[in-house]
């Protein structure tokens, strides 16, 4: 009969351990190896790891080595956790989770024992499935709007039909490889669109990472995109830093707000997007990634690019796709749909439940809503706050209610002793000003002069 034992110690002084596991080589089968995969002491230290086990808890093979396990729940969240305590019981363990990275692993430990049952090693094993199913050339799932079971209380999303063409073609793009720059007014649902087209959160989903452009400054830029590099004289951890390009490997990287990066981000933006390789801070080492790219911004990206605010050759990399969420205004039947959504997504958790009434319901059918579904979310939020059951008008508030700007009044040029040319060009200068103040932009003066937008920057730069 086969005795399974745990005491340690009883290991050590039988010596069943198989000359292999100290034999320097075996890294070569652990490379070999389509998955990450560790070699585990019995007493949980990490004897020897492949390449892929590195990349999927950022951290080298130096900094792995000769350290316990659990040491790593940091960079490896639960599931690690999970399998240091399978190991220092001696059991097996089958275990999915996402790292802290937002990669989908499923996590295996086997006990390596002897004929006669001996324990002498663990394997530890990270497979990321969505990686294989990508490998084996399957495509984006269709895509659903919201779960069959219901709504969900994490997120105010909606189903939106006039979307589904730009899903489908999103789902295209992404699947082929090709970046795609999502475009819309401040409170369309942007990220929520994205975060759907790329199925963030899933189960077997692959790497998400969302980039809030506008928190990353020139400073920051490399040491958050790229990483740290461990041990370098950047690194004031000693532990290095994996960076948001990283994390996202074999997944998706969602550059919210890509207009708010200064001139010099997006210079080092486009020196990556050119060769898709980077270097952590503090190393000289090129790393190559996998990755689809997502932009999205509120602001007019092809006007910026005119006026020099904006790069151009960024531009055409972000830009190979363009999607653009349309406005709330003027879709009658979607705001009903989401107001009706929202009000059961707040009756979830609210008794007793809110009713709005048909007053209430007109003047959402009639408002503009310049915030979008962010707005309409805020107006039927609040009546559930302020109202018993019914919301009534006295309910329906408008969270932003700002006067129009006040007409911007430019005097026309002075005539003195110069010349008719001269006077024309002043006259018309005046006229383009004008037309810029009424009409808040540069595109959009020009629009209304029927002239083109780069002869109209041309005759207003003419004077300085």
């Amino acid at each position: 009969m086969k005795f399974y034992g745990n005491d340690i110690a009883n290991l050590a002084r039988r010596r069943v351990r198989p000359a292999f596991v100290d034999d320097p080589l075996f890294g070569s089968v652990l490379e070999a190896l389509p998955d990450a995969a560790a070699l585990m002491e019995l007493d949980g230290r990490i004897k020897q790891v492949n390449s892929k086990f590195e990349m999927l808890l950022s951290l080298g093979k130096g900094e792995l080595v000769g350290t316990e396990l659990v040491s790593h729940a940091a960079t490896g969240g639960q599931i690690i956790q999970k399998a240091a305590a399978a190991l220092q019981q001696l059991k097996r363990l089958e275990a999915s989770g996402t790292l802290p990275s937002q990669r989908f692993v499923v996590a295996s430990l086997g006990i390596l024992r002897t004929s006669d049952g001996g324990a002498y090693a663990a394997l530890l094993v990270l497979r990321e499935p969505n990686r294989i199913a990508r490998a084996a050339g399957s495509g984006p799932d269709r895509f659903r709007f919201q779960d069959d079971g219901g709504l969900s209380m994490a997120s105010p999303y909606v189903p939106a039909p006039y979307l589904q063409g730009l899903m489908k073609s999103g789902a295209l793009a992404l699947e082929r490889g090709s970046p795609i720059l999502v475009t819309g007014e401040s409170g369309t649902g942007k990220s929520e669109f994205v975060r759907r087209l790329c199925k963030a959160g899933e189960q077997g989903a692959a790497p998400f990472v969302h980039v809030n452009c506008g928190m990353l400054g020139d400073a920051q830029f490399e040491a958050e995109m790229f990483g740290i590099e461990p041990g370098s004289a950047a690194d004031s951890s000693t532990r290095g830093k994996s960076g948001y390009v990283e994390a996202a490997d074999g997944g998706v990287l969602f550059l919210d707000q890509v207009t708010d990066l200064s001139p010099v981000s997006q210079a080092r933006l486009v020196a990556f997007l050119e060769t898709r390789t980077y270097s952590r801070l503090g190393s000289s080492q090129r790393r190559q990634v996998r990755i689809g790219l997502v932009a999205a911004t509120n602001a007019h990206l092809r006007q910026m690019v005119v006026e020099g605010a904006f790069r151009a050759d960024l531009y055409y990399r972000l830009a190979v796709v363009t999607l653009e969420l349309p406005p709330l205004r003027g879709q009658t039947e979607f705001i009903r749909v989401a107001t009706d959504s929202f009000v059961r997504r707040i009756n979830m958790a609210r008794r007793p439940a809110l009713t709005l009434s048909p007053e209430f319901f007109r003047m959402l059918q009639e408002h503009d809503f310049p915030g979008n579904i962010r707005e309409l979310s805020n107006i039927v939020e609040h009546a559930a706050a302020s109202a018993d059951d019914l919301a009534r008008v006295q309910d329906f508030v408008v969270p932003l209610r700002t006067p129009p700007p006040a007409p911007t009044v430019v005097q026309p040029p002075p005539l003195g002793s110069a010349g008719l040319k001269n006077l024309v060009q002043e006259f018309e200068s005046w006229v383009l000003e004008k037309s810029i103040a009424e009409n808040g932009s540069k595109r959009s003066a020009a629009k209304a002069l029927g002239i083109d937008i780069a002869t109209l920057i041309r005759k207003t730069n003419r004077k300085r």
